[in-house]
């Protein structure tokens, strides 16, 4: 098992959050979770410690509910997390640091599928979590 390195906040460039356990993970969603705001919720950038490259998965929590996006090898065009909403309609807005990334209008699931794809990213170093039902971008 790797350890992933985690981004979301302006002092992460060069110290980003390292975690390499699920209990870490857990640790660092619930963080996140109660940093959200609802009206800017938080996108963290989630890869394998040391390499930011190869693959990524990226994280947004807003309360309960959250959003993934992953990237890598099998995918590298992306592909995107899909909860239980309207596929139509207006695409919702996460902030990594103070950029707004859209993600699909049905991209949301409950947070914890959140944790156990952050969890799973992590178990498997770095293969796309395969809990989620993945969409492409449209």
């Amino acid at each position: 098992m790797a350890a992933l390195d985690v981004y979301y906040a302006r002092g992460h460039g060069d110290n980003p959050i390292t975690v390499s356990t699920p209990d870490e993970v857990d640790a660092l969603i619930d963080r996140v979770r109660a940093e959200s705001p609802e009206t800017a919720p938080i996108l963290m950038e989630v890869h394998i410690s040391g390499d930011p490259y190869t693959q990524g998965l990226d994280v947004g929590i807003n309360g309960d509910r959250g959003v993934l996006r992953y990237s890598g090898r099998d995918w590298p065009e992306g592909v995107y997390s899909t909860g239980d909403g309207l596929a139509e309609g207006k695409p919702l807005a996460y902030f990594y640091m103070d950029t707004c990334t859209e993600f699909p209008p049905n991209a949301e699931v409950p947070v914890d599928t959140v944790r156990q794809a952050v969890r799973d990213f992590l178990a498997t170093d770095g293969d796309r979590p395969s809990g989620i039902v993945w969409q492409p971008e449209r």
